[in-house]
């Protein structure tokens, strides 16, 4: 893609929107580990200057989601196989507390704005948009945090989703890949959940979420991996 086929907005987006787009992008396995993020590239793109992409780049590097390398730019982190565990195991802590503490506080309007969410991911799986729906599943967790009223566990539950994502392109095994775009009910285990708080059964809620977080370890293959070259212009145009 050339750089005069990039379709550009009317209003230069501020460096909260720069920030959320790429921070989707990573979510939804756009940007591949290892994928250089080129200053002027991204200039281009969201019509704003290096010093703004910069603090933009500052930003994700300290959220972990950017290697910066002197003299050579910025780059989608690459995650050890040792940091892929120890993020699994950082979830394993968090979700079980924040899904306890929903179901002991549950009630009808956060049964429903959970019903809703799943309802998106099931749309995003109709209109065979895989990229929406592995954003939605992870925002998912985000607001089981958010309506157990946990933000400060929730702020950190966010910058490890984000990790996951980045685990997950690098080291998914191509049968679990498969498996996830041809899937029938790809958000059974997310409405598994969602009984269990209508039960206001804690013990099942944890249960579930740690089988949850297990069977996404499972699907990883934690010893090598690989990534393709990405077009940021044909990723953010």
């Amino acid at each position: 893609m050339t750089k005069t086929s990039i379709r550009k907005s009317d209003s230069k987006p501020g460096a909260d929107d720069v920030y959320d787009r790429i921070w989707s992008a990573i979510m939804e396995r756009k940007l591949q580990p290892g994928t250089r993020l080129k200053e002027e590239d991204l200039c281009e793109v969201f019509q704003t200057s290096r010093g703004g992409i910069r603090k933009v780049l500052l930003r994700l590097a300290h959220h972990n989601l950017v290697n910066l390398v002197p003299n050579s730019g910025a780059y989608v982190a690459k995650v050890t196989v040792k940091e892929a565990r120890e993020v699994f195991q950082a979830r394993r802590l968090i979700e079980t507390e924040l899904v306890r503490e929903l179901a002991l506080n549950f009630s009808a309007d956060k049964q429903r704005a959970l019903i809703e969410h799943v309802e998106l991911e099931e749309q995003a799986h109709r209109d065979g948009d895989l990229n929406r729906r592995i954003r939605l599943s992870g925002e998912f967790h985000l607001k089981i945090g958010e309506l157990a009223d946990k933000p400060v566990l929730t702020q950190f539950l966010r910058e490890i989703i984000s990790r996951t994502s980045l685990i997950i392109a690098q080291y998914q095994r191509a049968s679990a890949r498969h498996s996830e775009q041809t899937a029938t009910h790809p958000c059974c285990e997310h409405s598994g959940l969602i009984e269990a708080f209508e039960q206001q059964d804690a013990t099942r809620a944890v249960e579930l979420m740690i089988e949850h977080l297990n069977h996404l370890e499972e699907q990883l293959d934690l010893t090598s991996g690989t990534h393709s070259a990405i077009d940021l212009q044909s990723i953010f145009s």
